[in-house]
């Protein structure tokens, strides 16, 4: 607060002068003369704070300087990379007060899309890696000679390589089983049409299994600097990493399953440090937008006033980084701040810890998207005996009869996650009149339908083709609306995959006016 009115006092006016005989063009350059003085001055009382040592003043001073100057649809690069740069400055020192892993993480964030907006790449590169080197030495504990910046560029080249190597398998796909081709009628289109839904699945596998082995990597390479785990334990892939859908673009949702009897505060510790660890890697990527990392003085997504997030990265590509840090989502091992309506969770947990939240009980009071998150888990890296572990005693969660409602926990679970979805997905625009989001409006319901359809007739399965077999073999659905399911499964994933292929970034908008066009 004493920060807050300290940047009060060091602000200056910049309310426009009200238009004189409708001389808009001239109050605009008159607006914007004032915004580059109150800039340039806010900025100079910044660097003044930061050379005092009053970090707190001199975050609030250059946040304000940046939004002086901020515009969505026009950034203005070279403003917006000095601030954003002596932003970083003021988490590194902070990092070094505090110790917390994510200030090293904001920093480094901040230094990423400095880069991107053309800063200095030198001085932007020994920034991000003495961020790194002090993290290890304030946070973990360690003094050690930190691998080159080549290696961050090996990991980019790697990512980018399976790209277009995805790319490349989707169009094979497409030439050699194209069912557009041919007329609706033709009896040859059932057969062309399962054949490409089996290669899209297939292709989905091939995604999957190629980040699995890309964080893997990742993980291992921290483990070798700072030090090898105090007990056995597990990465597991949520969300599209587990049900088989995941893009090369998709952000990273996990958790950490430790052994049982082991979650000490020391070993959590570990595991929280070497998740920091990972983050600083996956940031260094060059694909993290900065909202995704909760930046308060940027974007306060605990504020209930949506004016105070209000800083829109438009500029630094997204694509393959953590779920972002905002209390909704957190599909980290980092979890989720205490809120107004919600506990504080941690996603560092024991096998039956992690069970826990399919309990009714914890379910309703963390929100019942939580335990629909965890109830679908994948290997990535660790002891893959803790990963059964816990399936095991999610099933065993899921199969509990629930007497105040007389059914299962899972029948619960599944109707109440179907309604919800049905409510969200419900639209009132036609077809032709909006652009399309490919992953809430064509990918997020089919997805959740299936998962919940099985469970609702008592088949869980964690990937969603795996799902749509178990209950053609239970007997749940028939041959024919099996084959109805993987085809609108793999047309779904299929453009959504296709979208962030074509706009090379996490970017769900696709017209439907283009398609309607081309077939009109």
């Amino acid at each position: 607060m004493a920060a807050m009115s300290r940047v009060s006092d060091t602000t200056v006016e910049t309310k426009g002068d009200e238009e004189d005989g409708g001389d808009k063009s001239k109050n605009k350059k008159a607006n914007q003369s004032k915004a580059n003085r109150s800039y340039a001055e806010l900025h100079l009382a910044g660097d003044a704070a930061l050379q005092s040592g009053d970090l707190d003043l001199a975050e609030q001073l250059f946040a304000f300087a940046l939004k002086e100057i901020h515009d969505r649809q026009s950034p203005r690069l070279q403003e917006e990379e000095e601030c954003l740069r002596q932003l970083g400055t003021v988490y590194i020192r902070q990092g070094v007060q505090t110790k917390d892993g994510q200030d090293f993480a904001k920093a480094t964030a901040l230094y990423i899309a400095a880069l991107a907006r053309r800063g200095d790449k030198h001085l932007l590169i020994d920034s991000m890696k003495e961020a790194e080197r002090l993290f290890l030495y304030h946070t973990v504990g360690i003094n050690c000679k930190l691998p080159p910046y080549e290696t961050d560029l090996e990991h980019k080249d790697r990512l980018k390589k399976q790209r277009a190597e995805v790319k490349t398998r989707l169009e094979t796909i497409h030439n050699d089983h194209n069912p557009y081709q041919y007329d609706e009628n033709d009896p040859l289109v059932k057969e062309v049409e399962m054949k490409r839904a089996e290669s899209v699945r297939e292709l989905f596998k091939y995604i999957s299994e190629r980040r699995k082995d890309f964080i893997k990597d990742l993980v291992e390479e921290c483990i070798e600097t700072i030090g090898p785990p105090p007990c056995k334990y597990a990465l597991v892939g949520l969300g599209s990493q587990a049900t088989e859908l995941v893009t090369p673009y998709s952000d990273l949702e996990f958790a950490i399953l430790m052994e049982e009897n082991e979650d000490t505060l020391e070993n959590k510790e570990y595991f929280h440090n070497l998740t920091c660890y990972l983050y600083l890697k996956i940031i260094n990527l060059g694909e993290t937008i900065l909202p995704a990392v909760a930046i308060q003085s940027l974007n306060d997504f605990h504020s209930e006033d949506p004016a105070d997030s209000w800083f829109y990265d438009s500029v630094t590509p997204r694509g393959f980084a953590f779920d972002g840090a905002m209390p909704w989502a957190s599909k980290t091992p980092f979890g989720r701040e205490r809120t107004k309506t919600k506990p504080a969770v941690s996603l560092i947990q024991t096998p039956s810890g992690m069970a826990d939240f399919q309990r009714q009980d914890v379910a309703l009071a963390h929100g019942y998207h939580l335990s629909d998150i965890l109830r679908y888990v994948s290997y990535l890296t660790g002891d893959q005996a803790l990963v059964d572990d816990y399936i095991s005693r999610v099933i065993q969660e899921l199969w509990t009869f629930d007497e105040q409602r007389n059914t299962t926990v899972a029948f619960s679970f599944a109707r109440a996650s179907l309604t919800r979805t049905m409510r969200e997905h419900q639209q009132h625009q036609r077809l032709a009149d909006m652009l399309l989001d490919v992953k809430k409006e064509m990918y997020r319901f089919p997805t959740v339908a299936i998962v919940n359809l099985s469970l609702l007739r008592g088949v869980y399965a964690t990937s969603v083709w795996d799902a749509i077999k178990e209950m053609e073999r239970e007997g749940v659905v028939s041959k024919e609306h099996a084959h109805h399911l993987q085809v609108l499964m793999s047309i779904s994933g299929e453009l959504r995959l296709r979208t962030y292929l074509e706009l090379g970034a996490q970017r769900e908008n696709l017209s439907g006016l283009l398609a309607i066009g081309k077939t009109a």
